[in-house]
């Protein structure tokens, strides 16, 4: 379409443009609810003056690895109206996403499942890769009893938050994955967006009932918009096994009591998808993961990097068939590489999602003018990381 225009939305005058297509698409949400969040921002396609085409993005800071944060934008509700569909506008308002968020984001993110869907094939042929897999866990809890847990609800858990995060940070001090919590976090969380979008009941269940928390879960359940018949967990913290199987009885119990099941969802890494499965959870195929695409390689590199000294004397390229970069100069650079691989595993790279030394040993990732220990300096500066999705971190 010749006359066709994608551009960052101008704040606050085209929001009602971006709301006329995206709530034509999901359920609706309104100017002042969208004011509130000045952090969004988003890709819009005018074609002749008229929006056609918005996709909604929330910039924040993302962890890659423990202290390790990037900077991302992560799409949203994205929509093209329906007489535009197929004809390439989702694709340039990706195009024109990642030029004008070059210089304030590393990734562009999205939360998705499906994998045989059309939105994912979208979000692939847009330039997306998977990042993180999770599969869904479901559970009858039939009459399972709680022990000593207390049950409450989303204000409670925002006046405990100090003793969330406490917990949080223990349980998952060695992972990525999601944003960074600090103390106004869940105020932050549990205030989003989506529970506009999406009325829901918060519940909190805490172990032990009193005294110092040592496990909790942020459950919710839907009764209105979009109605479920289960407690949703959220997220889900503890200090050990045992103290994570108390917290998951108190929320079984709760559960049967409203005459709901419990859903979630884990990663292979996940500290408690062992746990789950012992108590009688049900897992299912894998269908929720994190997709990405690197906008700003050279920084990207910089922030994830590990161990700068590792790489002190090289000139590291990315080649994938879908794209190709300069990462990094070291500053006593005396030899090149470039690191080639799938678009994939590329991605997974940049992000710390690649086991380096495996990946070369199965010919996943190649080495042009590779020295005898480059693996092993790129090793140490991308060291894989476990990741986590917590339903919580949602938008």
């Amino acid at each position: 379409m010749d006359k066709l225009i994608c551009r960052e939305m101008v704040w606050p005058d085209e929001i009602d443009d971006m709301l006329s297509v995206r709530n034509a698409i999901f359920p609706p949400v309104s100017r002042e609810v969208w004011l509130n969040y000045p952090s969004n921002t988003a890709s819009m396609a005018y074609l002749e003056g008229v929006p056609i085409g918005a996709i909604p993005l929330d910039q924040r800071q993302f962890l890659v690895a423990p202290d390790t944060p990037i900077s991302t934008a992560f799409e949203h509700a994205v929509g093209t109206r329906e007489d535009f569909r197929s004809r390439g506008v989702g694709g340039a308002m990706i195009d024109a996403a990642r030029e004008f968020l070059a210089e304030r984001c590393e990734c562009l993110m999205v939360y998705r499942g499906a994998e045989r869907s059309p939105g994912y094939k979208f979000y692939v042929k847009s330039g997306h890769r998977d990042l993180i897999y999770m599969r869904s866990l479901t559970w009858d809890p039939g009459d399972v009893q709680a022990g000593d847990v207390h049950v409450g609800d989303g204000e409670e858990a925002i006046a405990s938050s100090g003793e969330l995060l406490t917990v949080f940070q223990e349980a998952f001090a060695e992972y990525g994955g999601f944003p960074p919590r600090d103390e106004g976090y869940w105020q932050r969380a549990l205030s989003d967006m989506i529970f506009a979008v999406i009325p829901q009941t918060v519940l909190f269940v805490r172990y032990p009932a009193e005294g110092e928390l040592q496990a909790y879960c942020i459950g919710t359940m839907r009764e209105a918009v979009r109605p479920d018949q289960v407690v949703t967990i959220m997220e889900l913290a503890g200090t050990s096994d045992e103290a994570a199987r108390e917290v998951l009885r108190g929320v079984g119990a709760e559960a049967s009591k409203r005459g709901r099941g419990v859903t979630t969802i884990a990663s292979v890494d996940s500290p408690w998808r062992m746990v789950m499965r012992e108590m009688g959870f049900t897992e299912g195929e894998r269908h929720t993961m994190i997709m990405g695409q690197a906008i700003a390689h050279e920084r990207l590199f910089a922030k994830v990097c590990a161990d700068p000294d590792a790489v002190d004397r090289l000139k590291i390229n990315v080649w994938a068939p879908g794209f190709d970069a300069t990462v990094w100069e070291g500053p006593n650079a005396e030899r090149e590489i470039t690191l080639e691989g799938k678009d994939i595993v590329i991605t997974r790279l940049l992000n710390r999602r690649l086991d380096v030394r495996s990946a070369v040993a199965m010919d996943l990732l190649t080495i042009q003018g590779e020295a005898s220990d480059d693996r092993d300096r790129i090793a140490a500066a991308l060291p894989y990381c476990k990741w986590e999705y917590h339903k919580i971190d949602w938008t």
